[in-house]
């Protein structure tokens, strides 16, 4: 029974140091793939104990042929985990592939096998687990000798040593009469010399420190032998004492509850475990949870001052700055974006020793504070890294505080506007018809019948600016039908190539031949286009062209482009170009742009743009296709 209960501490154990390590970087394949083959051997270690407390033999068939083929999926685990080690793209799937099938060629013999015949371990070990062997040797070294990583080669090393002495126990054992002593050996010591060591060196590349993870890791492990045990106990005490029948079984079901109660109680209980225990062991520990738990000022410029002052008082000193997304530098951003934190030591070229992203909703880059000098360890970058998530959320927060008064404003400025333009229009037109009437009825001189073209070309124009203020503040009403796209874009060809010609401006029209057919309105869609094809032909130069071409975005969505090589938008402009009444032009009222977003959305499509000042423009009208 002790062997047992030490085989199901070892497993404990490793599953501990396999959670850690899964939960110190769960977005990167080294840490995934580590804890997967981990949790793997840290099941089979747990099987043999289970086994060897129910009364069987280590090395009985009955223990020996699951975890044989557990060894299986844990060299197809390890084999893919030190094919990408430490830090390479991982292996492509036609070699996983490969890997896969010879795992279940492997198992399928493992299976066939008599397991009582001696001729069976030479029919495996040859088939499969000396080959598998000899292959994670053979990578390992490749592996060592892409790094000179301390801890990157120790992870190679304790590989080696776990699958040479694992075959060696199974290949030898019975050969030498020392079978049970070595899997015994192999079970327990090889095991967890392999899970402490190459955890330990994982999380010490993730900046944990040796004394507050192996805390950690004997914690958990406490409390997975607990539970572990208490489920155990409830089972063996109902076959002991509890004689066969309805009663039985009902209470054997409610035994395998207990486990996860009580793994869902210690769950709970865990932060107060942390501060009671390891808190008290690990000064750090200590230090980072009381900085956590302090709440943030809600200003975003408070709270980024005050997340400054902290992550300067766990790092000991260290000098510590904010930068904004648009001060990064864009390689550097880029990085960031993944949500990864950037270091020095991993990548050299980096302005300083860790760079921690603050991200927003969909991975917004907001900004990232930077850390030089002082003490940088894993509590320094867990407290930098929940401040930045703090700060990114106080930055967005304030951003759509003022976003919604803009709306509250822009909605009050165009109720006025349109308010304005219904009361200007009908003098307006009035107006305009009195000057028709008097430049037929005057026998003026063709100099002065040319004041009459300027003020009747301003009162067009004024009406122009009337409608699109009159047209902005009404609701978008839509008469849907089915729209064949390219028949929508020469429709518009035809319609605008002799008004582009008057300009100096080529149209060209690319339908995109057979595209799916979209649900829309097709005298609001043709609105959007003429308008935009309008805005390229004002950006570009006499002799330039325009061009407006269809093609399928993807299986569900229908793309109109509109590209000019004109003069382009500026960086700082182009976020703003849909808002209502941001206008660069000195004739422009801003609506054209915005009146077009809105009849996109709603036909449930979108608008998008590219555009590189200097060098052109292009729109891109989403529809979804019927």
């Amino acid at each position: 029974m002790i062997g047992a209960i030490i085989t199901l501490a070892c497993a404990s154990l490793g599953a501990a140091y396999a959670g850690l390590v899964i939960r110190a970087a769960p977005d990167r394949r080294d840490n995934v793939m580590f804890g997967a083959l981990a949790l793997t051997d840290a099941a089979m270690t747990a099987w043999r104990g289970i086994s060897v407390a129910s009364g069987q033999s280590i090395v009985s068939a009955t223990v020996t042929l699951p975890c044989s083929l557990a060894t299986i999926l844990l060299a197809t685990f390890t084999i893919d985990f030190i094919a990408s080690f430490p830090r390479r793209p991982g292996m492509s799937w036609r070699w996983r592939t490969a890997l896969i099938v010879w795992g279940l060629v492997g198992a399928a013999v493992v299976v066939g096998v008599d397991w009582h015949a001696d001729w069976n371990h030479t029919v495996s070990e040859w088939v499969y687990y000396a080959p598998a062997t000899l292959l994670i040797v053979l990578l390992g070294v490749r592996a060592w000798r892409l790094t000179t990583d301390r801890d990157a080669r120790t992870v190679i090393a304790m590989l080696w040593f776990r699958w040479v002495f694992g075959f060696a126990a199974y290949f030898l054992g019975p050969r030498l009469g020392i079978f049970e002593q070595l899997v015994w050996t192999e079970a327990t010591a090889a095991t967890l010399i392999s899970y402490v060591v190459i955890g330990t060196a994982v999380l010490r590349s993730d900046l944990f420190s040796i004394r507050g993870s192996a805390a950690e890791a004997l914690l958990v492990a406490t409390i997975g032998l607990i539970v572990t045990l208490a489920g155990g106990a409830a089972v063996l005490g109902t076959l002991a004492y509890v004689e066969p029948g309805n009663l039985q079984k009902a209470l054997l079901g409610g035994a395998t509850l207990i486990p996860l109660a009580l793994s869902y109680g210690m769950q709970c209980l865990y932060p107060r475990l942390e501060k009671r225990v390891l808190a008290p062991l690990d000064d750090r520990r200590a230090k980072r949870l009381g900085i956590q738990d302090e709440p943030l000022p809600a200003l975003p410029g408070n709270a980024i001052a005050e997340s400054l002052r902290r992550i300067g008082s766990i790092s000991d000193g260290g000098r510590v700055r904010w930068e904004t997304a648009a001060q990064l530098e864009a390689p550097i951003a880029t990085r960031l974006r993944t949500g990864e934190p950037q270091r020095k030591d991993l990548t050299p070229d980096l302005p300083a020793c860790l760079m921690v992203p603050a991200l927003g909703a969909e991975k917004q880059l907001v900004g990232a504070f930077i850390l030089e000098g002082g003490l940088i360890d894993r509590d320094t970058y867990v407290v930098a890294r929940d401040l930045a998530a703090r700060v990114a959320l106080a930055v967005e927060r304030e951003e759509a505080v003022h976003e919604l008064e803009d709306a509250r404003r822009l909605a009050a400025l165009g109720q006025f506007a349109a308010a304005i333009a219904h009361d200007i229009r009908t003098p307006l037109t009035s107006i305009s018809l009195n000057v028709q009437i008097l430049r037929r009825k005057l026998q003026l001189p063709d100099d002065d019948r040319e004041h009459l073209d300027i003020a009747l070309e301003e009162l067009a124009r004024l009406d122009k600016s009337v409608a699109e203020i009159l047209d902005f503040a009404k609701p978008v009403k839509l008469a849907p039908q089915p729209v064949d796209v390219a028949e929508l874009l020469e429709t518009t060809t035809r319609g605008l190539s002799p008004v582009l010609s008057e300009k100096g401006v080529e149209l060209h029209c690319e339908p995109g031949g057979a595209l799916p057919v979209v649900q829309g309105d097709p005298q609001r869609l043709r609105q959007v286009l003429v308008n935009l094809v309008g805005n390229a032909a004002d950006a570009s130069k006499p002799g330039a062209h325009v061009t407006i071409r269809a093609k399928a975005a993807d299986a569900a969505r229908v793309a109109i482009e509109v590209e000019d090589h004109g003069r382009g938008i500026g960086a700082a402009d182009l976020p703003r170009i849909f808002e209502p009444f941001f206008t660069t032009r000195p004739d422009g009222t801003g609506l054209g742009l915005a009146i077009c977003h809105k009849v996109v959305r709603a036909h449930g499509g979108d608008i998008q743009v590219r555009s590189v000042p200097g060098e052109g423009s292009t729109f891109t009208v989403l529809l979804p296709a019927a």
